[in-house]
């Protein structure tokens, strides 16, 4: 069941930021902008008594991940500001994202 509650209210974040998106863009990517999946995250692994080391584990970790991930927040501009279609925008930029990450891990090993 708290699997259940977990999913619901990330499903209810999700669902509302894209609401607000759709008719605020700035203040949906404001909003997006603040992690709020790892926020989320932080607080559940809190309740679940995990200890703040373990906490602050995860959160240098998504500091490390978020350097790759940034690929897509500039190739996304770019290509769509030249027409190209979403779709095959998201099977590129897929592409590059997860390129950057095998370079981190391989950098990292």
């Amino acid at each position: 069941m708290y699997f259940f509650i977990k999913l619901l209210i990330s499903a209810s974040i999700i669902a509302i930021v894209t609401q607000l998106a759709e008719k605020m863009p700035k203040a949906g990517a404001l909003i997006i902008s603040l992690l709020i999946t790892s926020l989320l995250v932080f607080f559940i692994m809190k309740y679940d008594g995990r200890s703040n080391a373990q906490i602050a584990t995860v959160s240098w970790d998504v500091l490390y991940m978020i350097i790759p991930s940034l690929v897509l927040f500039i190739v996304l501009p770019i290509m769509l500001n030249r027409g190209m279609n979403f779709y095959l925008f998201l099977m590129i930029s897929t592409v590059f994202t997860a390129g950057c990450y095998l370079i981190l891990f391989k950098l990292s090993a």
